[in-house]
């Protein structure tokens, strides 16, 4: 086979990993793949453009989805060989800072994947980077400040009960030094009152 036969035969080659790819992929995400490509005229030539709505992976049913993206693929020609376009869009709880970041990581892993059908791969990257972000949004400034209220009036009960607990404690303390002090002077007065009659039997005597 000539070169010029090789060469003519690579466009099929790369036509047939991205049908494969493709199909894998509405296989595995369903409602959540789009093929942006069928939406141009059937008789244009067209390369694989892919959205993908993607989620935090492996959440139980009780866990509540904070953050989520799309992904989409642009696929050049010669796609696998040449990375694709990617673009994250309609962003939910992620900040701009971690869409930068993750944008970053993306396009890092399919200039390494240069050879090999990726989108995949990286979806899967896109949905273990939301696993770790899967957190509650922060809350609202008034909602901060009657939390930092309530907290204020708890730190102000705690206070007056510790308040309230010593003054009982002092009390308690005083009533039983005055309880001593009438045990003492009671004894006082009962040990002179035998010194008292001893004294008088003595005097009999």
């Amino acid at each position: 086979m000539s070169s010029s036969d090789s060469a003519a035969d690579q466009p099929d080659d790369y036509s047939d990993q991205q049908k494969n790819e493709l199909e894998a992929l509405a296989s595995i995400y369903g409602d959540d793949f789009e093929d942006c490509g069928k939406r141009k005229p059937w008789k244009v030539k067209r390369h694989p453009e892919v959205y993908l709505h993607l989620r935090p992976k492996g959440l139980s049913s009780k866990e509540e989805v904070y953050v989520r993206v799309d992904l989409q693929v642009k696929c050049p020609p010669k796609y696998p060989d040449v990375p694709p376009e990617l673009e994250l869009r309609n962003a939910k709880g992620l900040s701009n800072e971690n869409l930068q970041n993750l944008q970053a990581e993306l396009n890092k892993m399919a200039a390494e994947l240069c050879g090999e059908v990726m989108i995949y791969q990286l979806a899967e990257h896109v949905q273990g980077f939301l696993s770790e972000h899967n957190v509650p949004p922060p809350k609202s400034f008034h909602e901060e400040m009657l939390k930092n209220q309530r907290r204020q009036q708890e730190r102000l009960a705690q206070e007056e009960q510790q308040r309230m607990d010593q003054q009982r404690k002092r009390e308690e303390q005083m009533q039983n030094e005055i309880l001593a002090e009438i045990q003492r002077r009671e004894e006082e007065k009962r040990e002179e009152k035998k010194r008292k009659e001893m004294a008088k039997q003595v005097a009999l005597f």
